[in-house]
């Protein structure tokens, strides 16, 4: 089977990037416990050495920016004139939002911090030095306010993702991946759940990946649309580059998605032929149409 010199390769690059951080570690050591002396420096390190790894191989046109997402309440081609009845709505400060400048203004921007328009957001990803317990609600409902800053109605929602170099949630696979079942839940004990806000990603890169997937609906009645979520847990252990294919997948899967005409999408990727997942959620019933719209 083809496809081994693109795991091998995937590997290489995050074998790469965590090496980057570790030198930073050495460089400017904590007096206490791991990572480096200044915890929002360490932060901020983080975010720089990713969007650079991600920035290679995300298309001309692409770029990652640091700021904030304006909804305006404006008529719009994309949404029609009922979005002048909105207000002007505006996200938390997001640390990571992969945008399409190429094809789409923004309203601010100095250097790479920008406010930019909800139409032309591809993803937004927040970045964490460690995954701590209690820290990840609050993290997952900034990302729900995303979806519903940037619901057009036929388009797929941005890619949205969580991602940490370390995790406070103990050793045991199973555990980590239950108590971060439980805050997503604790994130939308509103039901029917909208398909396109839940998170896509969640993971320490250097160990294991959450992964949201889709499940085709079923006869059941009372739900509306009827679609189903699923969270897979993989463990990298050998496999490097799993955390970071999910990534780029993610993100690449909304730009080549319907209504963005940017063509079909490539080759590009490579997993393992039989990988087996260590752990799955609970099913969650969606509504799979458009997040709601402000």
């Amino acid at each position: 089977m083809g496809g081994k010199r693109l795991e091998k390769y995937w590997s290489y690059e995050v074998k790469s990037f965590l090496e980057k951080y570790r030198q930073f570690e050495t460089l400017i050591p904590a007096s206490k416990g791991k990572g480096a002396a200044h915890r929002g420096e360490d932060g901020r390190y983080i975010e720089s050495i990713l969007k650079e790894m991600l920035k290679k191989f995300l298309p001309t046109g692409i770029e990652i920016l640091t700021g904030f997402i304006l909804r305006a309440g404006v008529e719009s081609d994309m949404s029609g004139k009922a979005r002048k009845k909105d207000e002007d709505l505006h996200s938390s400060q997001l640390d990571l939002i992969i945008y399409d400048v190429q094809n789409y203004p923004v309203y601010q921007r100095f250097e790479d911090t920008a406010v930019v328009l909800p139409e032309g957001v591809l993803g937004v990803i927040s970045v964490k030095k460690t995954l701590r317990k209690g820290e990840i609600k609050g993290e997952i409902e900034a990302l729900k306010r995303v979806a519903k800053l940037c619901s057009l109605k036929g388009r797929k929602g941005p890619f949205l993702a969580l991602v940490g170099m370390d995790d406070e949630y103990g050793k045991m696979n199973k555990t980590r991946a239950n108590l971060i079942e439980k805050e997503i839940n604790n994130a939308f004990v509103q039901r029917p759940v909208c398909y396109e806000e839940l998170p896509c990603f969640v993971g320490n890169l250097s160990e294991w990946t959450i992964h949201k997937c889709h499940k085709p609906g079923t006869q059941l009645k009372n739900i509306r649309n009827n679609e189903r979520a699923e969270y897979q847990m993989y463990i990298h252990r050998e496999q490097e580059h799993l955390g970071l294919q999910f990534l780029l997948k993610g993100i690449l899967d909304v730009y080549y998605s319907d209504g963005r005409n940017h063509g079909k999408q490539p080759g590009f990727f490579s997993f393992p032929k039989g990988m087996k997942y260590g752990w799955k959620s609970k099913e969650i019933y969606c509504d799979k149409t458009s997040a709601q719209q402000y």
